[in-house]
């Protein structure tokens, strides 16, 4: 029933610690991201206002109201990554957005919170069909595998196994499915490393490589790892300073190509140092 969707809420039960928690975490966010590159912090701040209508709004609805909607949010789910499959934006090789005009919307960043509703209520209600659970996971990662997105692919597998966990799972299922996967792990990176054998894409084999062997490519794949390392080790304490201006830094210098977005934590260890990484 509509009228059954909202909480009704006494002031004194909201999570008032939480938000104010958010919100500063957020704001140190917005001002990291300035001091990294200064066009893009006006489209956080809009970020952050929209973010607390939605916020507002969700906290209101009963979730479990929302849970009922378990397969529209995964019909949901599969159709937006549709979408990017047959009509997404092309940037660098990766097909992962769509492309609004005035804005650009990347839906494997949604499906990951939209996943965790679904099988939030698919195990409550099927605790025990695990081949089932797992099918309805292999389809969306294979569409975001296929952006190609490895590492959402390796995420959203992550929280599945998680949940599952969490929901019940035997210990002695989880003991067999560990017996088979440290092994399988363990001689897929070893066909990686030392073979010419096509197991991931080029790229990916690369990444893989510059991460077990930084030094080995510290010119090309691990120049930004590399680099990272030691911006946020140069910080020491308490960093340099936020919005500093010397040449030397990770992201005047041009050590780090993108450095208000993967490699953004080099800015908060460099700019405000081991306290500010804690924070």
């Amino acid at each position: 029933k509509i009228l059954n969707i909202t909480k009704s809420y006494r002031l004194k039960d909201f999570k008032f610690s939480l938000l104010i928690f958010v919100l500063a975490l957020t704001s140190l966010g917005i001002m990291v991201i300035g001091s990294a590159k200064h066009s893009v912090q006006g489209k956080q701040m809009i970020g952050l206002l929209i973010g607390l209508v939605a916020l507002v709004i969700v906290s209101l609805i009963d979730y479990m109201w929302i849970l009922n909607l378990q397969w529209v949010l995964y019909g949901l789910t599969i159709a937006m990554l549709l979408a990017v499959r047959f009509f997404g934006k092309d940037v660098n090789g990766a097909t992962r957005w769509i492309d609004f005009g005035f804005t650009t919307f990347q839906p494997s960043e949604l499906a990951k919170i939209l996943l965790v509703l679904f099988f939030a209520k698919f195990i409550m209600n099927h605790q025990d069909e695990i081949i089932q659970a797992v099918i309805f996971l292999a389809i969306p990662c294979l569409l975001i595998y296929k952006q190609p997105d490895l590492s959402t692919t390796i995420s959203i597998a992550m929280v599945f196994c998680i949940m599952m966990y969490v929901g019940g799972l035997s210990y002695k299922f989880i003991g067999v499915v560990l017996l088979i996967t440290v092994p399988t792990v363990v001689i897929l990176l070893s066909i990686i490393v030392h073979s010419d054998v096509d197991v991931l894409q080029g790229y990916q084999e690369t990444r893989i490589l510059a991460w077990l062997q930084p030094e080995k490519y510290s010119s090309d794949e691990a120049y930004q790892q590399n680099n990272s390392i030691m911006a946020i080790g140069s910080g020491r304490l308490t960093g340099k300073g936020l919005n500093n201006n010397t040449t030397t830094s990770v992201k005047n210098g041009n050590f780090i190509l993108e450095p208000q977005t993967d490699f953004i934590f080099a800015i908060v260890g460099e700019e405000l140092g081991f306290v500010g990484c804690c924070i």
